[in-house]
C-alpha cells in the first residue's frame, strides 16, 4: 500500500525531530536547530497550501497583490506561525500535522492532542500571542 502525502511528512517530522534532539548547547547547534524547525514548519506550509488552505488570502492570494499593497515582511515568519495554528484549529490533518512536529520535537510541553489545539485556540482568542494579523 502506498503511503498518502501526510504519511510522508509525519515520517519525515519524526526523522527531523532526531536529528533535532541530536543538536548541542553552542550557538552554532542552535542555529540548526532553528534551521531544523523551520525545515519543518515549512514542510507543513507546503501541505496547507497544496490542499489550497487559506486564512484571509493567506497566503496564495496575498501573493498575488502588487508588493506595494504589503507591508515591507509581510511574508514573515510570525505570520506563517500564526496561518498554521489557525488552520491547526479548523482543520484536522493540520491538527495532526502540527501535534507530530510538536509532540516530537518537545515531548513535553502539551500532554494531549487535544490539550494542544485548545491552547492554540485560546491564545488565538486572546490575541496576545502574535504581533501580525492576516
Amino acid at each position: 500500500m502506498m503511503s498518502s502525502n501526510i504519511d510522508i511528512i509525519r515520517a519525515k517530522i519524526v526523522e527531523l525531530a532526531q536529528e533535532h534532539k541530536a543538536t548541542g548547547d553552542d550557538l552554532d547547534d542552535f542555529k540548526d536547530a532553528e534551521l531544523i524547525e523551520k525545515e519543518v514548519e515549512q514542510l507543513i506550509v507546503k501541505y496547507c497550501e497544496a490542499k489550497g488552505y487559506l486564512v484571509n488570502g493567506f497566503p496564495t492570494e496575498k501573493k498575488q497583490l502588487p508588493e506595494e499593497e504589503l507591508e515591507e515582511d509581510y511574508f514573515c515568519q510570525e505570520r506563517y506561525q500564526l496561518y498554521l495554528d489557525t488552520l491547526a484549529t479548523q482543520h484536522e490533518d493540520v491538527a495532526d500535522l502540527m501535534w507530530c512536529y510538536v509532540s516530537s520535537f518537545w515531548e513535553d510541553q502539551c500532554e494531549s492532542k487535544e490539550v494542544y489545539i485548545q491552547s492554540l485556540k485560546d491564545g488565538l482568542d486572546s490575541g496576545v500571542f502574535y504581533d501580525v494579523t492576516i
